[in-house]
């Protein structure tokens, strides 16, 4: 497996990519990146709205186990799982009332590296251990989607992330990009990792 920088618009991928980026556990894609997701998937959006939002209220704790020193500590779900969002049909068929063709089909994963955002976000070294943890769940899952999914025989081994964590959450790109190296190094049904980032930000 290999991770592909490259400069562009993330949301160019191609149809039926899988796209990937970093979230908190509240329920809001308000800023940075996540503003976009919203504003171009706001069906994908309410899924993610509503996984936290239940999550929140049933208040379900899980144990992580920390992947160098194996400490364990117990925190509430969704922090430290991934969601995936499978493509909605209200995100990319185009209305009757709207000219043009249908939009692109998008899986969209969320990580839930930081509980909140703001000031309430988790500190970096918080962050990239509930990455591991994220990274571990969204692999485990995509690999079993692509062992059931029909489609996945079109599969072109890649899947497309922005540099999460390095915007709002204000971690070192370097650093979970080392994350995801090794946690997706061997990952059934994934070759290769594009990593889009905005024309003109620096490499």
């Amino acid at each position: 497996m290999k991770i592909t920088e490259i400069e562009g618009d993330l949301f160019d991928a191609p149809d039926g990519a899988v796209l990937i980026h970093a979230c908190n556990c509240l329920g809001s894609w308000g800023g940075g990146i996540a503003k976009v997701f919203q504003n171009k998937y706001p069906a994908a959006y309410k899924i993610y709205n509503t996984h936290c939002r239940t999550l929140l209220k049933q208040k379900r704790p899980h144990t992580l186990v920390h992947s160098q020193t194996n400490d364990s500590k117990t925190v509430n779900l969704p922090l430290g799982t991934a969601l995936i969002i499978p493509p909605q049909p209200q995100d990319y068929s185009s209305s009757s009332s709207t000219r043009g063709k249908d939009k692109k089909k998008h899986w969209i994963v969320c990580l839930f590296t930081s509980r909140a955002y703001g000031r309430g976000v988790s500190k970096p070294d918080v962050i990239l251990e509930n990455s591991v943890h994220a990274i571990r769940d969204m692999r485990k899952q995509l690999e079993e989607i692509f062992e059931s999914n029909e489609d996945s025989q079109e599969w072109d081994g890649k899947v497309y992330s922005c540099r999460f964590n390095s915007g709002l959450f204000g971690v070192e790109w370097k650093a979970s990009k080392a994350v995801l190296e090794e946690e997706l190094d061997g990952m059934v049904g994934v070759e290769e990792v594009v990593v889009v980032r905005p024309e003109g930000e620096e490499e």
